[in-house]
């Protein structure tokens, strides 16, 4: 797995940064992606969430980076730097972003909890695409680590999944 992924909360730290769930569910592993990507820990630290859940949220406020509708995924910024991609399933780009709505776009401005995107769940399961959305950091170097949240269940907007280390 990826080196900035804790067990635990370090002894000693600068900051703190939280960021909250996009998608409401049961939290999973990275390492429980069907990915070879995210099991080695090349999309970097993260977490996962299972769940039969339409609405992605954003986790923090910032700015959209870019949009990926084959993809089904957004990569956002934090006013604080942090960047993060937003992937929902699996190998998605054969349907060609069939079931993704998104209606923002690069360089827009974003609030924490608001609708990022929306998938449709049941429509993408039927073709096999896994109902698990990720959260991973793509600019983790300057971190301490990231802590995974230790609760079962999150919802979207509300709990925190990750805890960020300074």
């Amino acid at each position: 797995m990826n080196g900035k992924q804790l067990q635990y909360a370090p002894d000693s730290f600068a900051k703190q940064f939280v960021t909250l769930s996009p998608f409401s569910g049961r939290v999973i592993s990275l390492c429980d992606i069907d990915d070879p990507f995210y099991q080695s820990g090349l999309m970097g630290p993260g977490a996962a969430i299972s769940s039969n859940s339409n609405i992605v949220v954003s986790p923090f406020a910032g700015k959209v980076i870019k949009v990926s509708p084959l993809d089904y995924a957004i990569d956002i910024q934090s006013s604080a730097g942090l960047k993060c991609k937003i992937k929902y399933g699996g190998d998605t780009s054969h349907l060609h972003g069939a079931q993704f709505v998104c209606a923002l776009k690069r360089g827009e401005q974003i609030k924490s909890k608001q609708v990022l995107f929306t998938v449709n769940a049941a429509w993408l399961k039927q073709r096999g695409v896994s109902n698990t959305c990720a959260l991973t950091l793509l600019n983790a170097q300057a971190l301490i680590g990231a802590l995974p949240t230790h609760q079962k269940f999150v919802e979207a907007g509300e709990d925190t999944l990750l805890t960020l280390y300074l």
